[in-house]
């Protein structure tokens, strides 16, 4: 069983997000769904995850800078954008 925690500022967003994720991954179960990165950062401390999905451009704080407060990543990290300049271009291939 796998137990995101969504974060992102935009209520359709986190919902479509939610949606998509239970449509084509039946055995998720969500652990949290965050509106604010504020409130992302404390959910990650409090609870445990596999996978977290932070949007990248929030008010007062982006993913990345999200990330940054928390340190050690011990989970996954599936980041989510509504803008262009963000998505992975064809043919681009990215490894950690």
């Amino acid at each position: 069983m796998t137990r995101p925690i969504i974060i992102d500022d935009e209520a359709d967003a986190r919902e479509t997000l939610q949606i998509a994720l239970g449509h084509y991954c039946p055995s998720i179960e969500f652990t949290a769904i965050c509106a604010s990165p504020e409130e992302g950062i404390l959910t990650i401390k409090d609870l445990c995850t596999e996978v977290v999905f932070p949007d990248i451009q929030m008010p007062h704080m982006s993913g990345f800078q999200l990330l940054e407060q928390l340190g050690e990543i011990d989970f996954e990290v599936v980041f989510t954008t509504a803008f262009d300049q963000y998505a992975i271009k064809p043919g681009l291939c990215i490894r950690a």
